[in-house]
């Protein structure tokens, strides 16, 4: 049986569609940087924002999915409406490697009793996957064919627009507006197809039952015509502004996730999150890690202060 994920894999990363979208690979962090989800999410903390992130899927399944992000955005200044910021992926599943570097535009003002900011990215998606690094599981060679490199460099954006207030926000974003279509030579060139856009609609409130004591439900919806429905439902608990406790329920994927998030100090923000499958990969992995680390720099966020979104 194991066996046959590691066909999967192989069959997923071999037999790629002539007309393929860089999409934004699942997280579960995605609620502490936004960025990575919505370009209209750059300069909504306010501050200089540095995040890292790593997430480690399915674990003890070789060739699963691994994906590494760097981003850093800002305000130009406390009297500005623009918003900058930058971006770096680094993905790898089975034998091919992904890289987005990506910048930041976003534009806000003020509206009702929030703020709206609209945004966009550009950037470049490169892509290499070496078939020269294919191993199967019996121990057979690879087949001649499936010998050599398939790589490209194409440039791509997405767009966002993302509302907020101290109570609630919400935002609407397609991450990758660009796709791209392999021809007969295996050669990639850039392919507008909006069919198989993926649209992200996040949202989320904030309810205090005392100043010690907080929860912050929300939602997160992905949608495309060529794929199913993507729901994740999340709840987190904020004690004291200190620690955060949550879960999630992923439910196309059929996970539940574990999140755990540490306020070390006003400005330094530590958290992790564990992804259970409830599906028949729970038979193959330990489960899905993921860590993330935020730093703000600018004196905006103080403890008297905090920020919930």
């Amino acid at each position: 049986m194991k066996g046959k994920i590691y066909i999967v894999i192989l069959l997923v990363m071999v037999l790629q569609p002539v007309l393929i979208a860089q999409q934004v690979p699942i997280t579960s962090q995605y609620l502490t940087n936004g960025l990575v989800i919505n370009p209209a999410y750059a300069g909504t903390r306010e501050a200089l924002s540095a995040n890292l992130s790593y997430r480690k899927q399915w674990a003890r399944i070789a060739g699963a999915p691994q994906f590494q992000t760097l981003s850093l955005h800002s305000p130009i200044n406390d009297k500005e409406k623009v918003s900058l910021g930058l971006m770096a992926d680094y993905l790898t599943y089975g034998v091919t490697k992904d890289v987005g570097i990506y910048a930041f535009y976003a534009y806000r003002v003020r509206m009702g009793r929030g703020k709206l900011s609209m945004g966009l990215k550009g950037g470049v998606d490169l892509s290499n996957t070496n078939y020269n690094r294919l191993q199967f599981p019996d121990g057979n060679p690879a087949d001649p064919l499936l010998t050599g490199d398939m790589k490209y460099t194409l440039p791509n954006m997405g767009a966002g627009v993302y509302y907020y207030t101290d109570k609630y926000f919400a935002g609407l974003s397609v991450p990758s507006l660009l796709t791209y279509k392999r021809d007969e030579t295996d050669q990639f060139r850039v392919t507008p197809d909006y069919t198989i856009f993926k649209t992200y609609f996040s949202a989320g409130t904030l309810i205090r039952f005392a100043d010690a004591f907080k929860v912050k439900p929300s939602v997160l919806v992905r949608y495309s015509m060529h794929a199913p429905l993507e729901v994740d439902l999340n709840a987190n608990l904020i004690f004291g502004d200190i620690l955060w406790v949550g879960s999630s329920y992923r439910i196309a994927e059929k996970a539940v996730v574990a999140l755990l998030d540490l306020q070390v100090t006003p400005q330094l923000k530590l958290g992790y999150s564990y992804d259970y499958q409830l599906g028949h990969l729970n038979n193959y992995t330990s489960g899905t890690h993921e860590v993330s680390l935020r730093y703000e720099f600018e004196y905006a966020v103080s403890a008297t202060s905090p920020r919930y979104f």
